[in-house]
């Protein structure tokens, strides 16, 4: 799986260690984990919070993963991939967490070696990137990786955070 070619050694090129249900359990992970804040603006049960997670269709997040861009350098992938689940914002919370921790296991299986990210620097981008989603047209499906103010709050963050190997 982390062999890549010639040429693509700095970049995602397999996404095959992630389906949709992998999104769904990485979010339902941060619902279950009391240690950890999750929104509940309707003051709803776990279980109806859980049930919503698990009712986000398949094939649409599928769609992140199917149109995933294999061909751009590392840093735009990361930007285009935050981008994509936080911007559709497919779940109640935790987008931002859940988009996050399944990049980095996909930089890992693509034997991509990246250090942690600064905390602080992480929030920065976190919140400017709520901020901004409020500022711009809904994310849909048809433009899951466009290169908007969203886009580039994290091409910032990723070209700032990556490795010089990889910018």
């Amino acid at each position: 799986m982390g062999e890549q070619a010639d040429g693509d050694s700095s970049r995602i090129t397999d996404l095959s260690s992630l389906d949709p249900e992998n999104f769904k359990f990485r979010n339902e992970k941060f619902l279950l984990n009391r240690s950890l804040h999750y929104d509940n603006p309707h003051d709803r049960s776990i279980s109806e919070q859980r049930d919503d997670i698990w009712r986000v269709r398949n094939g649409d997040i599928a769609r992140v993963l199917e149109e995933f861009p294999t061909d751009r350098p590392l840093p735009e992938q990361c930007a285009l991939w935050m981008h994509a689940v936080v911007g559709k914002h497919f779940f109640e919370d935790a987008n931002h967490r859940t988009a996050i921790a399944l990049l980095r296991k996909l930089l890992a299986d693509n034997d991509l070696d990246v250090d942690q990210w600064p905390t602080d620097r992480v929030r920065t981008a976190r919140d400017e990137s709520h901020a901004v989603r409020q500022d711009i047209p809904p994310v849909r499906l048809d433009t899951l990786y466009e290169k908007d103010e969203l886009y580039r709050v994290w091409y910032e963050f990723f070209t700032d955070v990556l490795p010089d190997t990889y910018c």
